[in-house]
């Protein structure tokens, strides 16, 4: 957030508060509208992803989402991709380094009766170190496996000195 002060020359137009989460703000200067508002910083990418379908299910009776689903088209001029894929809750889309997660949806029958469009909203995550955890699972299966060894090997030693008994 930000408070932005507008100057003609040495004259202070107005201050604005700007964030985030507040629409842009309007004024008027000299007979021109000018607007101002403050939004998250931009990253483009070399593919495009298109809503074809959004799926919202509730449990019956309740208004508890069961599942939010979203159908969408991908599309990479430079590796000339283009596919449909479907990007749901807990299933998320791994492209080029990022992870899309379905986030917030809004669909469904209230959507369609308060003649709105269905529309998908994504949590976008670069992750590099995705493979931590894949490795630390590796890690411990790795020690699990030794110390099972290294005690079998104790317990075929000393079973192998016993003397039989009659």
């Amino acid at each position: 957030a930000a408070v932005i002060e507008v100057m003609d020359g040495n004259t202070s137009i107005g201050k604005w508060f700007v964030a985030t989460v507040l629409d842009p703000q309007s004024w008027t200067h000299n007979r021109s509208t000018y607007s101002i508002g403050m939004r998250a910083k931009r990253y483009y990418e070399n593919f495009s992803l298109t809503l074809l379908k959004a799926t919202h299910e509730n449990y019956t009776g309740t208004n508890e989402p069961r599942n939010f689903a979203s159908r969408v088209q991908l599309r990479n001029a430079s590796t000339k991709e283009n596919r449909e894929l479907l990007i749901y809750m807990n299933h998320p889309l791994r492209y080029q380094g990022l992870t899309f997660y379905q986030y917030q949806m809004t669909a469904g029958e209230m959507v369609q009766r308060q003649g709105l469009e269905p529309s998908s909203t994504f949590q976008v995550v670069k992750n590099p170190t995705w493979v931590t955890p894949y490795l630390a699972c590796i890690m411990v299966g790795a020690g699990l496996t030794i110390q099972f060894l290294i005690h079998l090997v104790g317990f075929v030693r000393r079973r192998s000195q016993m003397k039989p008994s009659l």
